[in-house]
């Protein structure tokens, strides 16, 4: 019976080892989830990109190298899962970090939900994008593929984009 009860010792103790592994982070670290969060989204796997990046996320501070690429991974995530929150999300971003989000960060997440038909949040994005950016052609430039999208899109959300656009200078022709 002692052969038994000893060799079991081993393996609880191997148990523990891996547990305080785990505990000590020894999972995996916020960058390579950032990465597998960005293989997800190349795969067209939202959901699965959202957990990667939101896992990694809470292991980020806002001062970290990795928070602002994850963050924008996420938001990228969002834009198909929940365009409004998507929205919401990066202008809390682009607020909270305004020396860090660039034009292309704002152009990216607009024509990111005009592809998602998401007009109204695409809007949004880009009437802070205007505010942040005014001189910037490409960040203008974005207007106009919104006012295009929006022309050819038959649902009232769009006719409602046009209106706003209409009213930050676009005339949609």
């Amino acid at each position: 019976m002692t052969s038994r009860s000893t060799s079991f010792l081993p393996r609880i103790g191997g148990l523990l080892l891996c547990l305080a592994a785990v505990a000590c982070g020894g999972g995996p670290d916020a960058a390579k989830l950032t990465d597998e969060g960005y293989a997800s989204l190349g795969k067209s796997d939202w959901k699965n990109a959202r957990a990667d990046f939101d896992a990694a996320l809470a292991q980020l501070k806002t001062t970290d190298a990795g928070y602002l690429r994850a963050k924008l991974g996420s938001i990228e995530a969002l834009v198909q899962l929940e365009p409004a929150k998507a929205k919401d999300e990066f202008l809390a971003l682009a607020a909270g970090m305004a020396s860090q989000v660039k034009a292309s960060d704002f152009i990216s997440v607009a024509s990111k939900l005009t592809s998602k038909q998401a007009f109204t949040e695409a809007v949004a994005v880009l009437e802070a994008g205007l505010k942040a950016f005014p001189e910037d052609p490409k960040v203008r430039a974005v207007g106009d593929a919104i006012v295009k999208a929006a022309q050819n899109a038959p649902d009232p959300e769009a006719k409602k984009a046009l209106e706003s656009l209409s009213g930050l200078g676009y005339t949609g022709g």
